[in-house]
């Protein structure tokens, strides 16, 4: 209904159901495996654990039809009977399904089953979400507010494991595309402390190389286990054949074991088939297709080929038959237990009897099928991600090409980007062609932007490529593009060739050009051209999401000069009308202000000035300057240890942004807050904090400034060592390549060296390192200084040279007490007496 008529069933309608399916399901108790005693022990104390809040991952792993979905379902009936939330889901490759799929399809069970879960979801994580449930193709914006969909995934698993818990599970997990995987990593990470457990069901072999990646990083830190499932003995055999057809004789008993081997899957169905002569060597799944007539088979090939799953109006587009037949072939299926029911249609009851359907078929009318298919998916308006997935399939790649692009743009908007750019070297050499310039301008522009979102450096060659294949105002924008991600990769030459010659027309590329000759001006020293570039821009038709680096880049031009207190109260009187353009304005100085906080201006003058601002503030009516210097006044004395004066300067601060609605102001406001109870010693209240932030933060134009130093800070209040390298890379599964700022990186990078040196993850602390070098190169005779040698310190404390890293402690002390901050010197002071880390969170590590 959400999805095709925009409205929900009423609360009436949903009670009704809902009793309807209690009354249908209950809570009836699992029954029992046959053979699987050890491995259901362990599920079972793992459900015990998550209930206690020690959220769990299960990568349940076993050869085909060794009872991996059996397991599943036993799991889902035994959480289940406990009061436990669930929801399923399946990966299948052959679809060519939506972004996310299976984990989406898990989340909409959840979600079917407990309709009332996404009334107490924040609205954006509600948008985000049913955006991607749609399934309808996307547009990419310049924003970048891609990894959106983590946070909100993340924020729907939390509240649905409230209370008793939630067991999710997803079956065939080694099919599932790049996203999906990265997304199963980042729930696992971020939900350890949750009562949640997820069981990813999968075959040994063939794996990708990205699906072992996840797996080998799960399993190697805690909270992920791996459950394995093999052949059942002869007597577990006999026991599972004998439960599915009591009567059974002991010659055929005989027979189930030798065709089986002890497999589950062949065994049920050799026992429900009688171990009759047709049970013979091609496998249990062909056994069970025997007993179709060839009008039923035919029409399921055609509905295997488009997937495992289907719906009643899909199956009767992609049967190819009169409805009446069609519906008596879907009839034949389900009583022969082919197919089954689900929720929201029907579904092939095991995945061994669709690939016996799709196995049997040789490749010359695979491919037609594959052509059949499409052009009925077209006729329903399937998403362009299927409809190209089945012309690749039928090796038409012409024809694939539009479906293609629309289907990896739509990838890119949701964050997808290796599963899109997979797409696009699918048709870039069809596109190279005469007479496809358009197609291949779109191709190689998207390239580029896909290269340039996972952080690959080819995308400098690649945007090269496609500025020589396009011209106007995209040819104009890439070179803006071109020029951005040189300077972020440090090549100030290339972002400056890149620009040469490059005039402003009055276009929609003008902000973005003006914008990278600024940043380029900056970083090159030229004060005055930096200036101009960024008024020019200001007189631009700005996009949205480029007006916070304009702002951000007039107010460090302004801190270089001395004169950024005054350019605070210009804007003050710019913005005292116009609420929206306040908030944009002085969210968009939280660089510069970090910068003052962390360098050699004294805190009392600090505050002084804030407070300053804030009786003009007051008198002019600008809200939201007053709750900006509120924060700033919480910040310098958060900074110089008065944590009762940061406590409710920055509590004040933080209502305030809320009354208001300024969201990247009052993320910040908590985030330091979080400090303030961390600095106290009150983790779990520090948790909470962060936690109601981090949405907040995600969904701010300036998230690539605020989630650097949120993960930062969330690193420092895990509860441990493994708890705080899972912050790490759940941090970096959850940054897109625009979640980057060149001042900012420090905040995040210094406190995942600490982490990872702590878990003896030497190799990556050393990759932080590295990164956060660059970034703190920028805050010269700043505290960062001070929090770089106390980085170092920890590294070589875990690289087992003690010596160097009490010396390290002692200059990284004498540099914090210099720049006034007494408790990170202190712990700095401590760890440098005893010879290990403080005991105190390191506050400058953000």
């Amino acid at each position: 209904m959400r999805q095709e008529l925009g409205v929900g069933p009423s609360e009436e309608a949903v009670r009704l159901r809902n009793s309807l399916l209690g009354a249908r399901q209950g809570r009836p108790s699992p029954s029992p495996l046959v053979g699987r005693r050890s491995q259901a022990a362990t599920l079972e104390k793992t459900l015990a654990e998550a209930a206690r809040g020690r959220g769990r991952t299960v990568f349940l792993s076993g050869s085909p039809g060794m009872g991996k979905s059996r397991f599943l379902e036993w799991a889902r009936a035994l959480a289940a009977a406990g009061g436990w939330r669930g929801g399923h889901g399946a990966a299948s490759r052959i679809e060519g399904a939506w972004p996310y799929a299976p984990v989406l399809e898990a989340l909409a069970d959840l979600c079917r089953r407990h309709p009332t879960l996404l009334d107490g979801l924040d609205d954006r994580c509600r948008k985000d979400i049913d955006q991607a449930l749609a399934g309808r193709a996307l547009d990419r914006s310049g924003g970048g507010g891609h990894q959106r969909l983590f946070v909100a995934v993340a924020e729907l698993v939390r509240l649905a494991a409230a209370g008793p818990g939630l067991l999710l599970t997803v079956d065939d997990v080694h099919e599932a595309d790049e996203a999906s995987l990265r997304l199963l990593h980042y729930l696992s990470r971020c939900c350890l402390n949750e009562r949640f457990v997820m069981v990813l069901a999968h075959r040994r072999q063939p794996v990708s190389d990205t699906f072992e990646q996840v797996r080998t990083s799960l399993l190697s830190r805690a909270g992920t286990l791996e459950v394995a499932l093999s052949a059942l003995e002869r007597a577990e055999t006999e026991e599972l054949a004998r439960a599915i057809r009591p009567g059974l004789a002991p010659d055929e008993v005989e027979r189930i074991w030798e065709l089986s081997g002890g497999t589950p899957f062949t065994a049920v169905e050799l026992a429900r088939a009688g171990a009759t002569s047709q049970a013979d060597g091609r496998g249990a799944g062909a056994a069970v297709l025997a007993v179709l007539a060839p009008p039923v088979r035919a029409v399921l090939e055609h509905v295997a080929t488009a997937g495992a799953a289907f719906d009643t109006d899909t199956f009767l587009a992609l049967a190819g038959v009169e409805e009446q037949e069609a519906f008596d072939c879907l009839d034949a299926a389900l009583a022969a237990l082919i197919v089954e029911r689900t929720m929201d249609g029907y579904r092939f009851r095991h995945p061994l009897i669709r690939d016996a359907l799709l196995g049997d078929i040789p490749p010359h009318r695979a491919r037609a099928l594959h052509r059949a298919c499409a052009e009925r998916l077209v006729s329903v308006n399937a998403s362009p991600a299927r409809i190209g997935h089945h012309l690749l399939a039928a090796g038409d790649v012409e024809a694939a090409v539009p479906y293609v692009l629309r289907a990896a743009e739509t990838q890119a908007a949701v964050g997808a980007y290796r599963d899109a750019l997979a797409l696009v070297e699918s048709v870039r050499p069809v596109t190279a062609r005469a007479g496809r310039a358009a197609e291949q301008a779109r191709v190689l522009a998207l390239r580029a932007d896909l290269l340039a979102a996972v952080g690959d450096p080819l995308a400098i060659t690649a945007y090269r490529e496609a500025i020589r294949a396009t011209g106007g105002d995209v040819h104009r924008g890439l070179r803006a593009k071109l020029a951005r991600i040189a300077v972020y990769y440090g090549d100030l030459d290339t972002a400056t060739a890149a620009l040469h010659g490059l005039e402003t027309d009055g276009g929609p590329a003008d902000a973005a050009i003006l914008l990278a000759r600024g940043t380029i001006a900056y970083f090159t020293g030229d004060l005055d051209g930096a200036w101009e570039a960024a008024s020019a821009a200001g007189l631009s038709e700005t996009a949205v999401w480029e007006q916070p680096d304009l702002t951000a880049l007039k107010s460090l031009i302004t801190h270089n000069r001395g004169e950024w207190s005054q350019m605070l109260r210009s804007e003050l009187l710019r913005t005292r009308e116009d609420p929206a353009l306040a908030t944009m304005v002085f969210d968009s100085h939280l660089c510069v202000a970090e910068y003052l906080l962390y360098g050699p201006s004294p805190y009392p003058e600090v505050i002084e000035l804030a407070r300053g601002l804030r009786v003009t503030a007051r008198r002019a009516g600008a809200l939201r300057a007053v709750a900006f210097a509120g924060a700033l006044i919480g910040e310098a004395a958060l900074l110089c240890g008065d944590l009762d004066l940061a406590e409710r300067e920055l509590g004040e601060a933080a209502d305030l942004h809320r009354e208001i609605g300024a969201t990247t102001g009052e993320a910040h406001c908590l985030q330091r807050l979080a400090e303030v109870h961390l600095a106290r010693g009150d983790r779990p209240a520090a948790d909470r904090l962060l936690r109601r932030a981090l949405p907040l933060a995600r969904w701010s134009l300036l998230a690539h400034h605020l989630l650097q130093r949120l993960y930062g800070t969330m690193i420092l209040a895990a509860p441990d060592p493994d708890a705080a390298r899972a912050v790490v890379d759940t941090a970096e599964a959850a940054f897109g390549q625009s979640d980057f700022c060149h001042f900012c990186t420090v905040m995040f990078e210094v406190p995942a060296v600490i982490a990872c040196a702590a878990a003896g993850d030497l190799a990556e602390a050393r990759r932080h390192l590295e990164i956060a070098e660059r970034s703190a190169a920028l805050w010269d005779g700043t505290a960062w200084q001070a929090a770089m040698l106390e980085a170092r310190a920890h590294l070589a404390r875990a690289e087992g040279e003690p010596a160097e890293a009490a010396r390290l402690f002692t200059r990284a002390s004498d540099l914090f007490a210099q720049s006034s901050h007494p408790l990170d010197a202190a712990r700095c002071r401590t760890a440098a007496l005893s010879g290990v880390g403080g005991g105190e969170t390191p506050l400058s590590g953000r």
